[in-house]
């Protein structure tokens, strides 16, 4: 490892490869586990309408299981980012992806309300720290210039995920008539893939910058002006995904007046066409960095207030081809500001911190604003009996999104200048 010399200017344009030829199947592993990440947690809302009646629940109480889901990912995801960075990516990322695979299959052997609370709690606690490790090996494998592009294609597997999780789970219940069958069947590649990530390199854990502690790290990353904003943008705009993964099933099958199978094709539909979104954001972003410095942040900007008047166009004018094509629309732009947006998160923080960056912004976009809209929305549709009107609070969400990217636009420059070089080297077996 070499760092910038004493009296050098500090500078965030170049990082090393950390492990040169290996960014690609890096880039496959880690994607192929982000997307069954999303399939896992998903599933809840494809089986949600048969659980319903099969275990005599309220609207609310489901919403309560992606709310204690999204509340153990915020309260483990910086400690499990801060044992990646000073441990290692490619264990962690291992560890983390056997244990959410196994409380996978545990939720579908669950019987009752408790236990499906505590099921899902424990897939949250495995799932915590995965997207930090991931993106901090990919933001090492690839050079600083393509980083929002790299970004983009590991968090299009997000939608590919969510959809393939929604539409699979659908046909997996109607087949079997099990609502708990789906969660057995996604639980198995999990722990294969996991095996897989042991043979990816992995760059040495870096010396953090001044020696920091896990107290002095944090603190130091919230004195950061543009993490601070870019931190709430991502928990706004995730108050609208959060509510859209756990609710878009039940509100097209309630709409449409169709079975929960049909409900499950459409919403997988709206999902997998968010895979244009998420790559397309990154590849915007960056052609944009280039004309001018704060370009991340304006494509997030812009992404973020186009797809809430999307989302809000879709409930106003429900069932019917206007409303289907403008929640086309949202599912295709709701994911573009992820890959610029996790790129600022790396940006503007020394590479020791890189996953703990990451890690606290999933704190954040969980406990100040995703953890929650699940089970708002579901009350709002118990007490309105109309889950479409319940869910009008997200495009709220996406605009006061949209504004705090902007307002972050104002200091990026500079706290992007702040960042030392430092050339990740050697392989961490």
């Amino acid at each position: 490892m070499s760092v910038a010399p004493k009296g050098e200017e500090p500078s965030s344009k170049t990082f090393a490869q950390a492990a040169p030829g290996s960014g690609t199947w890096t880039l496959v592993v880690v994607f192929l586990l982000y997307m069954l990440n999303y399939m896992d947690r998903n599933v809840m809302g494809a089986v949600a309408e048969q659980m319903k009646r099969s275990l005599s629940l309220t609207d609310a109480q489901i919403g309560l299981f992606q709310t204690v889901f999204l509340v153990c990912v915020a309260g483990f995801a910086i400690p499990a980012a801060f044992l990646v960075d000073r441990w290692s990516r490619r264990k962690g990322i291992a560890l983390m992806a056997c244990m959410w695979s196994v409380a996978t299959a545990l939720t579908g052997l669950a019987g009752g309300f408790v236990t499906l609370l505590m099921a899902r709690a424990l897939v949250g606690v495995g799932e915590a720290g995965y997207s930090s490790g991931g993106t901090a090996m990919l933001s090492a494998a690839f050079p600083e210039n393509r980083r929002a592009k790299v970004l983009g294609i590991f968090n299009a597997s997000i939608p590919v995920g969510a959809a393939l999780g929604t539409v699979l789970a659908g046909l997996i219940v109607a087949r079997t008539g099990s609502w708990a069958a789906p969660f057995f069947v996604f639980a198995l590649p999990g722990l294969i893939l996991a095996a897989a990530t042991l043979f990816l390199r992995d760059y040495k854990t870096v010396a953090s910058a001044g020696g920091q502690a896990f107290g002095k790290a944090l603190g130091s990353l919230f004195r950061i002006p543009t993490l601070r904003l870019v931190y709430l943008g991502f928990a706004a705009n995730v108050f609208v995904s959060s509510a859209l993964l756990a609710w878009l099933p039940p509100y097209l099958a309630r709409t449409y007046l169709i079975d929960d199978a049909a409900a499950a094709k459409k919403a997988g539909l709206v999902l997998v066409l968010a895979l244009v979104g998420a790559p397309l954001g990154g590849f915007i972003a960056d052609r944009w960095a280039r004309a001018n410095p704060r370009g991340r942040l304006l494509s997030c900007a812009t992404t973020s207030a186009l797809a809430a008047l999307a989302l809000a166009g879709a409930l106003l004018l429900g069932k019917g081809a206007a409303g289907f094509g403008c929640l086309i629309a949202w599912g295709i732009l709701t994911v573009a500001y992820l890959a610029p947006g996790g790129a600022i998160t790396q940006d503007v923080v020394h590479p020791s911190l890189r996953a703990t960056s990451w890690g606290t912004c999933v704190l954040c976009m969980y406990l100040l604003g995703g953890a929650y809209s699940p089970v708002i929305v579901g009350k709002l549709s118990d007490a309105f009996g109309n889950v479409g009107t319940a869910l009008m609070v997200a495009p709220v969400a996406g605009l006061v999104a949209a504004v705090l990217f902007l307002l972050a636009g104002r200091t990026y420059v500079a706290d992007r200048g702040n960042v030392a070089v430092v050339h990740l080297v050697g392989e961490d077996r």
